[in-house]
């Protein structure tokens, strides 16, 4: 099955370049770079970096999003942790699209060597004007966890729901609010990352970014919530 979600993955994140080249052959993206303050399973200050790209073409969209987060005490690693997303959307009117979705997160420290999910989603674009934007998804899912100590494989089928807002208060200032929910019959996961972004000079800006991951059901000696809070440098293209 992980081979299977593996190759899932990789189709997701293939570029569908041959389908828009002739509408909009150009990514759009943003790489950061910052620090950041954690609490939870660690309590320590650390560097983190993104990564993530758009592409739209005709009815379709795919993005990529890649997060690492490290820091060291003393020359020993406190912190660490990996995630990588990939969207495949298929737009069928204005406010309608298809989404499959597919993440992976390796946290060191978390009691899991991964937590992976696969989900396919209906979308709703209930705002979509030049300065506001809300994204609603909906739809069934697998989840795919691995325990640290035990090796044990957990696998549920879940459902996902999803909220994707920004606004342009005014220009060059952007408030972000990203929330997941992916709910299952033995574990939930529940996600929630707030940002605020101002512009420097031209495609450089800062951004406050507060996340929150609350999984219900953890390893031993690991915390139910982690909570992220960092100032980065963002570079546009």
């Amino acid at each position: 099955m992980l081979k299977r979600t593996s190759l899932l993955t990789a189709l997701i994140l293939t570029p569908v370049s041959a389908l828009a080249a002739e509408d909009n052959p150009a990514w759009t993206g943003s790489a950061e770079l910052g620090s950041i303050v954690t609490s939870g399973n660690t309590d320590t200050q650390s560097l983190n970096g993104s990564f993530s790209a758009n592409h739209k073409g005709g009815d379709w969209e795919q993005t990529i999003r890649l997060d690492a987060l490290t820091s060291k005490e003393d020359d020993v690693t406190s912190k660490e942790k990996y995630s990588i997303l990939g969207q495949l959307d298929r737009n069928f009117t204005e406010h309608s699209y298809a989404a499959i979705v597919a993440q992976q997160e390796r946290a060191r420290f978390s009691g899991y060597v991964y937590q992976s999910t696969v989900s396919v989603n209906y979308g709703y674009r209930a705002i979509n004007q030049d300065d506001m934007k809300l994204d609603l998804e909906v739809g069934p899912g697998y989840r795919r966890d691995k325990l640290k100590e035990s090796d044990e494989i957990q696998e549920e089928a879940i459902g996902r729901l999803a909220l994707d807002y920004s606004w342009t208060i005014s220009e060059g200032t952007k408030f972000i609010e990203l929330m997941t929910a992916e709910i299952g019959s033995d574990n939930s996961v529940y996600k929630s990352e707030t940002g605020l972004q101002s512009q420097l000079q031209g495609n450089l800006a800062t951004k406050i970014t507060y996340k929150i991951k609350y999984v219900e059901e953890v390893p031993e000696e690991t915390e139910n919530t982690d909570r992220e809070f960092g100032v980065t440098l963002v570079y546009s293209f």
